[in-house]
């Protein structure tokens, strides 16, 4: 789950699977133990333990949602050696604009919450976005 923009004018989300298609029921996770996917957009629990689930790619969604929000590439400036342990032991978000709907802001803090159980599903996530 990726998404890609020119300089804030035009966004285009992509939703891909890149051979890590497995059938798994709503609360099931899938351990890797290789790195697959955008590193900016890895849940903490995928950083630390290559442990992927529903939950993971709802974490995905929301950096996916903040990037649509606000055209710009989560975590610039930070250096990729430093990310992984800023986002999975430190907690570090991309910065929420205050120009962002309360609901919207509300809405990707549950969705990149620290721990998997607390995220919302993708039914519940659209419902809030509806």
């Amino acid at each position: 789950l990726a998404s890609s923009g020119t300089e804030g004018r035009g966004v285009s989300c992509k939703i891909a699977d890149f051979g890590l298609a497995v059938r798994m029921e709503n609360m099931e996770t899938h351990m890797s133990e290789m790195f697959q996917g955008t590193f900016t957009h890895m849940a903490p629990e995928v950083l630390l333990e290559g442990r992927v689930s529903k939950a993971a790619d709802v974490y995905a969604f929301g950096i996916t949602l903040w990037e649509l929000f606000t055209g710009g590439k989560p975590y610039q400036g930070i250096p990729r050696a430093l990310l992984g342990h800023r986002v999975a032991k430190e907690g570090h978000r991309p910065s929420l604009p205050l120009v962002m709907p309360e609901g919207y802001r509300a809405l990707l803090k549950k969705c990149w919450d620290q721990k998997p159980e607390n995220r919302p599903s993708f039914a519940q996530a659209l419902e809030e976005l509806q």
